[in-house]
């Protein structure tokens, strides 16, 4: 038993370790994640005129030929007019599939997000299992050595009433009480 345990012992302690490298691992990549998010959120953040947002979607599309945007100059009667833009037939399949691919993008976050979730309950219902039977594992080992301190001495004491009991009987069995 004592050898089982130990060999068990050295796999807990090589789970243990993969796991925290796993987590580690994890911790990196979302830390990387992160940073790249942050980027592209402060590089889309910096374009605040209809200017600036027209010379940096194209760039950011990279199709075969150039969209182009015309923003009309505003009126007294239309201070912010409609930008228009002019998308060459040869940029549609690749604007497409560009949108194609974000949605599919976005399906497939959500689906991850809920795997995530799931996982998350699932370790939690697997810690509580190991949880359960290390206590299983516990009490087992404490019974195999014959039960707990106290346990050992109540067995220990009605062995030995038993024995001073049989002992006294044995002695006025041969006439030595009379």
């Amino acid at each position: 038993m004592k050898a089982t345990i130990d060999a068990q012992q050295e796999i807990i302690l090589a789970s243990a370790k993969q796991a925290k490298d796993l987590q580690d691992a994890e911790t990196q990549r979302d830390k990387l994640t992160a940073a790249n998010v942050a980027a592209l959120q402060a590089a889309a953040s910096r374009q605040v005129t209809p200017g600036e947002i027209a010379a940096w979607l194209p760039k950011q599309l990279a199709t075969p030929q150039p969209i182009t945007f015309t923003i009309p100059a505003a009126t007294a009667q239309n201070p912010t007019p409609n930008a228009t833009a002019s998308i060459p037939q040869a940029d549609l399949p690749v604007l497409r599939d560009r949108v194609e691919k974000c949605q599919e993008c976005a399906a497939k976050l959500t689906t991850s997000e809920a795997d995530v979730s799931s996982r998350d309950q699932r370790l939690i219902l697997a810690g509580e299992e190991l949880s359960a039977m290390t206590k299983e594992r516990n009490a087992a080992v404490a019974a195999a050595k014959g039960g707990g301190f106290w346990s050992r001495m109540k067995r220990s004491g009605k062995w030995l009433a038993i024995g001073a009991g049989a002992g006294a009987a044995a002695l006025c069995g041969f006439g030595h009480c009379k």
